[in-house]
């Protein structure tokens, strides 16, 4: 009996980690983009306050949405290497593109808070807002994309003239980055 006691949890376990780490293996090929439905701009993801992690500032995604450039949303853990190779992605796209999009990055593992996110985004040098997702916005998130979206991360969202559309998951190289922008955006 006690063997069951000890290796039903040790299994559970391996397969949860198992589920949130594939998402994080990625290739250095990027995805070819695949957009899916758009969400409902009602939803509490974009309507949450969130705090920017190096700064302290309050924003919501509607807000920033609302000031007229495109908005790309990246989840991510910082544990996860294939969120850090999609953050360094578009940190090289805000690098050649300055002032033209705003990158927000949700940290939507409940284990991570706001100084263990600013600490990997600044010993890192990535540009954007980064955030620790609140509870609300990371159970909205998998209300409008569903539980891959914080299963597999890095997930990416692009908003164009307040319309949210879902990359899929992977990572996208700051030139399909820019390829996808000029799609939706144009």
């Amino acid at each position: 009996m006690s063997y069951h006691r000890t290796i039903l949890p040790v299994v559970f376990g391996l397969l949860v980690m198992t589920l949130l780490c594939t998402g994080c293996l990625a290739s250095e090929e990027s995805p070819e983009i695949a957009y899916s439905e758009t969400a409902s701009p009602e939803l509490a993801w974009i309507t949450t306050s969130m705090t920017d992690v190096a700064t302290g500032e309050r924003f919501t995604i509607k807000d920033l949405a609302e000031q007229g450039k495109p908005v790309i949303i990246h989840s991510f853990a910082v544990w996860c290497p294939g969120c850090s190779m999609q953050l360094l992605e578009s940190t090289k796209l805000l690098t050649a593109y300055p002032d033209k999009y705003v990158v927000v990055a949700l940290d939507v593992d409940p284990n991570d808070n706001a100084e263990k996110v600013r600490r990997h985004q600044e010993s890192n040098n990535f540009k954007g807002i980064f955030t620790a997702a609140p509870t609300d916005v990371t159970r909205s998130l998998i209300k409008a994309y569903g539980p891959g979206f914080i299963q597999s991360i890095p997930q990416t969202i692009i908003i164009c003239d307040k319309t949210a559309t879902y990359l899929e998951d992977g990572v996208f190289r700051a030139d399909v980055l820019k390829r996808a922008l000029d799609e939706l955006c144009s």
